[in-house]
């Protein structure tokens, strides 16, 4: 034998090296790491969703309910939307606002956008539209808001007041003043009443009660 092939017969293979043996020893730890954590990953978001949809009531109650203790039902920088009925009467002074009847007064709706600056205290705007056969709005009023949470009991009194425009039948600048109450059962969905004394500019003054429901964004 040759010294040129004793010396092909007994040199290593670049590819039998230790080296390469390490290196594609490693290579293949990792893929399996890899695909056992993405196996346990795709194990867990397949349970998640199957308990979203196989538990539809489960889930929808964590929507609307939360521990009362560790998060405030009412905070700052709060955007909450409202909608709801509307009733209008007109009054000939606030002396005789409680001789108010349902009978005299238009039924309508009402739309809302209120923020809150702080916890206690926002701006909000509203849209009235009652059915009187006049104009689709009636009223546009803007408002400072000043509200008291009680607690944790989700019930939260406020006083409001400011202005606006009356556009049926008569366009013309008014004041207006009220209290009204909000329930919210959880931190997204409220329940209000509320009731103004509208005094425009020139017409006879005027009652505006509101109820409906209560967005939070």
């Amino acid at each position: 034998m040759t010294k040129m092939q004793l010396n092909q017969k007994y040199s290593p293979r670049s590819d039998e090296s230790p080296r390469s043996s390490f290196v594609s020893l490693e290579t293949r730890r990792i893929t399996g790491i890899i695909t056992c954590a993405a196996a346990l990953l795709l194990t867990a978001t397949m349970a998640k969703a199957q308990h979203i949809w196989e538990n539809p009531g489960t889930w929808a109650s964590g929507v609307v309910t939360y521990d009362h203790k560790t998060v405030p039902l009412y905070s700052a920088h709060e955007l909450t939307l409202d909608l709801g009925g509307s009733y209008f009467a007109r009054e000939r002074s606030v002396e005789h606002l409680f001789e108010t009847s349902v009978k005299g007064g238009t039924w309508g709706g009402d739309v809302g956008l209120n923020y809150f600056i702080l916890r206690n205290l926002g701006v909000g705007a509203d849209v009235n539209m009652s059915d009187n056969g006049g104009n689709l709005v009636d009223a546009v009023f803007g408002n400072m808001i000043l509200r008291l949470p009680l607690g944790n009991s989700g019930f939260a009194p406020y006083v409001l007041g400011g202005g606006g425009r009356t556009t049926d039948h008569t366009w013309e600048w008014a004041g207006q003043a009220g209290v009204g109450i909000e329930y919210r059962p959880s931190h997204t969905l409220g329940f209000f009443t509320d009731a103004r004394y509208v005094m425009p500019e020139h017409s006879s003054d005027g009652l505006l009660l509101r109820a409906g429901i209560r967005l939070v964004f």
